[in-house]
């Protein structure tokens, strides 16, 4: 909303009141409209850290990075960083930053390609949907930062691929931003337009307390793992074009 005070919070900090402030909703789609491709074949896997994230909170990141790289994620290219601080402009304050817990990044090119996101809520009041549209923003922006150095054209919008883990539950989200979209971040201004986020829960219906330790969750999540790596490497392939 337009009349909401805009001050400059970093990445971690922000809730639901900053997603009305910049003009951000969110939009639930079933799997075909978000992949935009049929369920890949059964496949069977098991996990070194599975057992441990669903009794230990603090080993979730390590579970989600080894899956990742299990399942192909971190190519050549392409690493995976723990616990990465983005610089976030906001409200005129270049000081802020948005704090992911894991980023893929392209190594040669300094792209941020993804971001994962740990959902803490059992560690604290925090929601944690609008810190993973923070996180996005604030790749945005040093993304193209990035651009100008090595003198390319910067990009007026970016889909960047996220996904939120719930205990070990995965949801998907794509949050296009746009230059509009950042320079109103920027500004502590409202955005004439909206900008929608797209979202895909894993298992939804089922309770979110429940994790890939389920057999029937298990083997959903790594389908849609491999399917939203073959998306991903398609909005990959805009973010690293010239």
């Amino acid at each position: 909303m337009a009349n909401i005070i805009r001050t400059p919070k970093s990445g971690n900090h922000w809730t639901g009141i900053e997603l009305k402030a910049y003009n951000i909703s969110i939009q639930n789609l079933p799997a075909k409209n978000f992949f935009n491709q049929d369920l890949p074949d059964s496949l069977h896997m098991t996990f070194k850290y599975l057992d441990l994230a669903t009794r230990v909170n603090s080993a979730i990141d390590d579970f989600a990075k080894g899956l990742l790289r299990m399942l192909g994620f971190e190519e050549r290219n392409h690493v995976l960083r723990s616990r990465y601080p983005i610089p976030l402009t906001i409200c005129g304050d270049s000081s802020r930053t948005a704090q992911s817990d894991i980023c893929l990044i392209h190594h040669h090119q300094s792209t941020i390609l993804l971001l994962i996101k740990e959902d803490k809520t059992l560690l604290g009041p925090t929601d944690p949907e609008p810190q993973v549209i923070a996180e996005a923003i604030a790749t945005f922006q040093m993304n193209n930062r990035n651009r100008t150095r090595r003198g390319l054209q910067t990009k007026k919008i970016m889909s960047i691929p996220c996904i939120m883990i719930v205990g070990t539950r995965p949801i998907f989200y794509v949050v296009p931003v746009t230059e509009q979209l950042s320079e109103a971040v920027e500004q502590g201004q409202y955005p004439e337009h909206k900008t929608q986020v797209l979202r895909y829960v894993v298992g939804a219906g089922t309770r979110l307390t429940e994790g890939m330790e389920q057999p029937d969750l298990n083997e959903e999540a790594l389908k849609h793992y491999v399917l939203f790596r073959s998306f991903a490497k398609r909005l990959w392939s805009e973010l690293l074009s010239e």
